[in-house]
């Protein structure tokens, strides 16, 4: 069974199509250090962190305000993107700047795309003007103590300090339980 202790163990090859490091043949002229910092997660640990994100409640709003619910103490933006190597600077500088150490491992989940990928911090910013250009993506370590946001829209977000508390979902599945003992015709909204 898949958890964060163990997914390392559930990797693959390098699919042949596209990936957010470009397709195969790009892919493998990375240097192997990157190559070995970059992993494709199977369809399983994929699913199993697509899930452990939603239900951690990262996101709480949409793409211009994708921490909405204020389920982060700090929220930070760059928006400097002009494409052009000035901004591209800026942009690995300003990843640089939250503070997350280069071996860090952490996830990379593109919106419109099943396969996550497990990575370093280093590899992120790295190949920060490549992977931040089109769809939306999300990026959080298993501490889900932060969270990096891109927005197709050319719009970074970085919440840090997670503040979100299960308590109050909780309260409401108590109560959805309760009401479902006492009328066990009620229709659960979560089942």
């Amino acid at each position: 069974m898949v958890d964060l202790t163990n997914i390392k163990n559930f990797t693959i090859n390098r699919p042949e199509g596209w990936t957010l490091f470009g397709n195969g043949a790009a892919f493998d002229q990375l240097p192997e250090t990157h190559q070995a910092q970059i992993l494709f997660l199977d369809t399983t640990a994929s699913k199993y962190i697509w899930d452990f994100s939603s239900d951690a409640h990262l996101l709480t709003g949409g793409g211009w305000a994708p921490f909405e619910k204020g389920n982060f103490k700090t929220v930070e933006e760059f928006s400097d993107f002009r494409r052009n190597d000035e901004s591209k600077q800026l942009l690995k500088k300003w990843l640089h700047n939250r503070g997350i150490a280069f071996d860090t491992w952490l996830f990379v989940l593109e919106d419109g795309n099943d396969q996550a990928i497990l990575t370093t911090w280093k590899m992120v910013i790295k190949y920060s003007a490549d992977l931040f250009i089109m769809s939306d993506m999300m990026v959080f370590d298993n501490t889900l103590n932060w969270c990096l946001y891109f927005f197709h829209e050319d719009k970074l977000f970085f919440g840090k300090d997670n503040v979100y508390d299960a308590t109050e979902d909780q309260q409401q599945m108590e109560a959805l339980n309760e009401r479902k003992k006492k009328f066990p015709q009620f229709k659960h909204p979560f089942l």
